[in-house]
């Protein structure tokens, strides 16, 4: 069951980490007040939480598949 609810949230909490991370940097691109230097630091920030999140799912649905085979 643990399995089922990992595979489920992972990705809604990659979702919620991804717009906390990026609301005040698509207010400032909005405004054009964004550094460039900051927005490819942000991008650093988000591919990291991708892969780790991809990560984490990949982990999840193995551990899934293992129990229910």
């Amino acid at each position: 069951m643990i399995w089922l609810l990992g595979v489920i949230g992972i990705p809604i909490l990659v979702v919620a980490l991804l717009f906390f991370s990026a609301a005040e940097d698509f207010m400032q691109i909005i405004r054009l007040q964004i550094d460039f230097s900051r927005l490819f630091g942000d991008l650093v920030h988000v591919l990291v939480i991708l892969a780790l999140g991809t990560l984490a799912e990949l982990i999840f649905l193995y551990q899934l598949v293992v129990h229910v085979l």
